[in-house]
């Protein structure tokens, strides 16, 4: 077997570490990018962060009435829930 041109292996391979090398490059210039939070991304946060500590409390407070046996359910505000769900999302 004759192999008649052997350059045009090395070029691509010299292209695919040239296009390699390039995008070493583009990782690293874009690794020093900044980020700024605007004052009602930070509003936003911090609502959130007030919601969950709400929402924790209040899981904690249903855990403590499971276990003490004083969570009752309300059938009919579940049923009310299921039916308009169903209202809703009917095809």
């Amino acid at each position: 077997m004759r192999i008649n041109d052997t350059k045009y292996g090395f070029y691509s391979y010299q292209n695919q570490q040239n296009r390699s090398n390039i995008e070493n490059n583009v990782k690293k210039s874009n690794s020093s990018s900044e980020v700024k939070i605007s004052s009602l991304g930070r509003e936003i946060s911090q609502a959130m962060k007030s919601e969950q500590a709400e929402r924790l409390n209040r899981v904690e407070e249903l855990k403590k009435q499971i276990s003490n046996g004083n969570y009752h359910v309300d059938s009919s505000k579940i049923a009310d829930k299921l039916i308009g769900f169903w209202k809703n999302n009917s095809i």
